[in-house]
């Protein structure tokens, strides 16, 4: 992700993460394995149940990337490890 860094900020795009784990787990990760962009705690789930991310039967967090645009709408989404080119390709035709 972080050889991608540039591409996003140049299409004016923040790249976060979520994951109900803690704070403190989320820093520690970071750290590790050198990530700068921010991870959210989401403890509740409530944003993994809001944009359908369970494994199935709730037994955990599915990897999931969305995209939004500026006006709040999804442009991208996939299960799994999507491929940065092509979200930015996404990023670049709904500006």
């Amino acid at each position: 992700m972080e050889e991608f860094k540039p591409q996003f900020e140049a299409e004016n795009t923040q790249v976060l993460a979520i994951n109900p784990a803690s704070v403190t787990s989320h820093r520690n990760y970071s750290e590790k394995k050198g990530y700068s962009f921010p991870i959210l705690a989401d403890p509740g789930e409530a944003v993994v149940t809001e944009y359908v991310c369970q494994k199935p039967a709730g037994k955990g967090v599915l990897r999931t990337v969305y995209a939004v645009d500026k006006h709040g709408s999804v442009i991208f989404a996939e299960r799994g490890h999507a491929s940065f080119e092509e979200i930015l390709d996404r990023i670049k035709s709904s500006s």
